[in-house]
């Protein structure tokens, strides 16, 4: 039950627009401000207010988002603010909440900011026409038993619901048997800089890897008929490809298939997983996209050439004082050296203001959507 119900809830309210809740209401404060009245739905209370908020903001500013239906990446301009709706929520009252039969539900009124999703429009336009739509690859490694299952289902959920938000992805069928076998044997043994590299030479961003799996449990006779369960679950990984940065790990939860064929039993499991697992994968993905378009997160500094360690030493203070720079962790090797780099800008900016404030240090050679290579100026 909790299972189908949870499933009904994603497809209603945390991917696909609301439409299994009563109409939202909503009031007007003033040019900029809505009051609108909302449930949300989720597993948990911390869901069901992300669902909530996400309602309350495409339903208060709804008539500026769908101005821009006819617009190039208008879906994915659209989820990528919806995933952090949270931000155009001014203020929140909770009116009731509760569960309904395993499905959290929160009814909330939230005073929506619908100036703040017009220019948060425009801004993730413009970086999107600068950056591009981002390329994804996905591979997950299935079974059902100790069968290996060559289109998994879970991979295929997650794959459509990518590509409904307007996301590229790397086609499945171009992926040599060669690079799937070593895709599935870093899997299992934990090296995503195998999955990296092979996601690299496909145009891939970030990549998406994991496994799902559907093992036997108890056979049962109802009215003298033979029926098999199947218990599944899945685990989750997202990585960038520039750096292999983790993203996010996200575990499935147990879900269980019955049915009189073993393999029909198997396929029910893994679906209730995928129906699970794909919404969170897709929130993940679109709260991390928002993050790489306004530049926030990790940039990585590759430099080479030093002549000692303490230059290396020296160039990292340097580095805690450029604009924007809030943190630095670094790892220093054979006279070169590897930087992470929390910045409130992107790799191309960040570059512009390494190459004004740290001329004479370094001079950079190369800038990719997150790692900027350089080589230091020995004096």
């Amino acid at each position: 039950m909790r299972n189908t119900l949870y499933a009904l809830a994603a497809l209603c309210g945390v991917v696909a627009l609301s439409v299994c809740s009563a109409p939202a209401q909503v009031k007007k404060i003033s040019d900029n401000l809505v009051q609108v009245t909302v449930t949300g739905q989720g597993l948990d209370e911390a869901e069901a207010m992300h669902d909530a908020k996400r309602k309350a903001v495409e339903q208060g500013a709804g008539t500026k988002i769908y101005s821009h239906s006819q617009t190039k990446d208008f879906v994915l301009v659209k989820d990528t603010i919806l995933a952090r709706a949270a931000g155009f929520v001014q203020s929140v009252k909770i009116l009731q909440k509760g569960e309904d039969e395993d499905i959290y539900m929160v009814k909330i009124q939230a005073v929506v900011s619908v100036k703040g999703v017009e220019d948060a429009w425009g801004a993730t336009t413009m970086l999107l026409k600068e950056m591009g739509r981002p390329k994804i690859m996905v591979f997950v490694s299935e079974k059902m038993g100790t069968d290996v299952i060559d289109d998994s289902t879970v991979q295929t959920r997650i794959e459509n619901m990518l590509l409904k938000s307007g996301f590229l992805l790397v086609n499945k069928k171009q992926l040599k048997a060669i690079d799937q076998q070593a895709i599935k044997a870093a899997i299992l043994e934990n090296k995503p800089s195998v999955v990296q590299a092979i996601a690299k030479r496909f145009g891939a961003q970030l990549f998406i890897s994991g496994t799902a799996n559907a093992t036997a449990g108890v056979v049962k006779r109802i009215g003298g008929v033979q029926f098999y369960t199947y218990e599944a679950e899945a685990n989750i990984k997202c990585y960038r490809s520039d750096t292999a940065q983790l993203v996010s790990s996200i575990p499935g939860e147990s879900t269980r298939g019955v049915q009189r064929v073993w393999r029909s039993a198997a396929k029910q499991a893994l679906d209730s997983q995928a129906k699970i697992i794909a919404p969170r994968v897709q929130f993940h993905i679109l709260q991390f996209w928002q993050d790489a378009l306004s530049g926030r997160g990790e940039v990585v500094l590759e430099v080479v050439g030093f002549n000692k360690a303490s230059d290396y030493f020296k160039l990292k203070r340097a580095l805690k004082k450029v604009k924007g720079v809030k943190a630095v962790n670094g790892k220093y090797n054979n006279k070169s050296a590897k930087l992470s780099i929390e910045s409130d800008t992107n790799a191309e900016t960040l570059a512009e203001r390494l190459s004004e404030s740290l001329e004479d240090v370094i001079e950079i050679s190369d800038i990719s959507q997150n790692v900027i290579k350089a080589d230091f100026v020995k004096n």
